[in-house]
């Protein structure tokens, strides 16, 4: 009993204290007898604020119109879109356009190395290597990976997994030699004849018509 009654003592006096100081410490409204600026008023700027604000600031009256704003004006060099596209695109659908806008950016650049060349020399029709579609058909895409700036992907035959890049062959002779997001152009050794076919995960290689 005794020990509960000097708890009590010691918790009374501790009480009291912290209602007082919290009664003392709490922020009380101020008052002021006039405003500085009345309510609707304007603020004009004055000599004390120009000078505040730096050398070489001037008034402005809101009575002009500052034409001089509009020049020099950052242009917007974000996302665009084209507005009359269609706003659904299967994912086929997407990757062969996608697949033949590289193809057109490839003949194109194949094209202007070859203006740099000089006229070109005739050349006879090769024949087009049987047996192409199946050979490639045996191969699926089976992901990709970039690694100092240059894309690997991996195709799957079977259980086993093949790591191409440019400059690789694989299944005796395709040669890789140019991979992007879109296709992979390979070139079959011993023909010469390019082929372009659409990166698709998960399916197998396809000749693109």
């Amino acid at each position: 009993m005794n020990r509960q009654r000097l708890l009590l003592m010691i918790l009374v006096p501790i009480l009291i204290a912290t209602s007082l100081w919290s009664y003392y410490s709490f922020p009380r409204q101020k008052t002021v007898a006039k405003l500085k600026y009345s309510p609707g008023s304007r603020a004009v700027a004055t000599r004390e604020r120009l000078k505040a604000a730096g050398p070489g600031v001037k008034p402005m009256d809101s009575r002009v119109l500052r034409l001089d704003l509009l020049e020099n004006r950052p242009e917007f060099a974000g996302y665009q879109r084209d507005i009359f596209s269609p706003l659904f695109v299967d994912r086929e659908t997407m990757l062969e356009r996608q697949a033949a806008a590289a193809a057109a950016a490839a003949a194109a650049e194949a094209a202007r190395r070859a203006r740099l060349a000089g006229p070109p020399q005739p050349v006879k029709p090769l024949p087009v290597p049987t047996g192409v579609q199946t050979e490639l058909a045996a191969f699926k895409l089976h992901g990709f990976l970039k690694k100092d700036g240059k894309k690997i992907v991996f195709l799957a035959k079977g259980q086993e997994i093949t790591p191409v890049k440019e400059g690789t062959t694989f299944a005796g002779r395709y040669v890789a030699t140019s991979i992007t997001d879109q296709v992979i152009i390979l070139k079959v050794t011993g023909t010469g004849e390019e082929i372009i076919i659409p990166l698709i995960e998960n399916e197998p290689l396809r000749v693109m018509r």
